[in-house]
């Protein structure tokens, strides 16, 4: 069996981890279909993207392209509909998946790249702006406030980091290439820096577990660890956290979650 790309082709492992994590998480609400949308993006961005890279054909690009913009427009959706009702929630969702679907038939047809890193830019700086507007707004408790704040934080970081990785990997591809075969496996592997900007974006999906919990115990390693420090599951605490670095909760940990 060939595959084009290695690395890139087994990072995108990270996304069906994190997705798996999200969805188990998810089993006991009932609203858990709502919930795992994001969750099913991100898994369908870690099977896109890893036949793409498995294969290099032309047209297995798309499936890498669109998922990138699916995934995100399941987070945005979410976090601009949780608190809303199922109409609102349902209108909304109409209208995103109309002009999703227009700017990927625009983006299959034109072949353009820019746009398309620049509508990703724009979703995920929306969802990280309104993030933290859920944030002051419904976090109520101090400590827990700082907490989720903290892991707002860590999330924009890690994506802020991967997406410029991203970019210098498409900017010196031929560079990079050069230096990856000068040095050799296993070492020309930290070079790979697509591989890198999947780790990075994986990272970035926070998945979450049942509310009682310690903010550190709610998510897959090693998130939880990078928040505060402190292993999974040694504490008992209040609050909530969501995938891609989104977060609510109160001082009850009774706070309506978004995912």
């Amino acid at each position: 069996m060939y595959i084009a790309e290695f690395i890139n082709t087994l990072s995108n492992l990270v996304y069906v981890y994190y997705a798996y994590h999200g969805i188990k998480s998810n089993a006991n609400h009932k609203d858990a279909i709502l919930r795992n949308l994001p969750y099913l993006g991100i898994a369908t961005v870690g099977i896109g993207s890893g036949i793409f890279h498995a294969s290099l054909k032309n047209y297995t690009q798309w499936a890498d392209d669109l998922s990138m913009l699916l995934a995100t427009a399941t987070v945005l959706h979410r976090v601009f509909t949780f608190d809303k009702s199922i109409s609102y929630t349902v209108a909304y969702g109409a209208i995103l998946s109309a002009a999703m679907t227009a700017f990927s038939t625009w983006h299959c047809v034109t072949d353009e790249l820019v746009m398309h890193s620049a509508l990703f830019g724009v979703m995920i700086a929306a969802i990280g702006i309104k993030t933290r507007s859920i944030i002051t707004a419904r976090v109520s408790d101090p400590i827990v406030r700082k907490d989720v704040k903290s892991l707002a934080t860590w999330g924009a970081a890690i994506f802020v980091t991967g997406f410029l990785i991203w970019n210098i990997d498409t900017m010196a591809c031929a560079q990079l290439t050069s230096i990856k075969r000068t040095i050799g496996m296993p070492w020309s592997f930290a070079f790979e820096l697509h591989g890198w900007w999947h780790l990075f974006t994986g990272l970035e999906y926070l998945t979450s577990e049942e509310a009682g919990l310690s903010l550190s115990a709610r998510f897959a390693w090693p998130v939880g660890y990078i928040v505060t420090g402190k292993s999974a599951g040694r504490d008992k605490g209040n609050g909530h956290a969501n995938g891609n670095g989104h977060a609510n909760g109160n001082a009850n940990g009774n706070a309506k979650k978004i995912l």
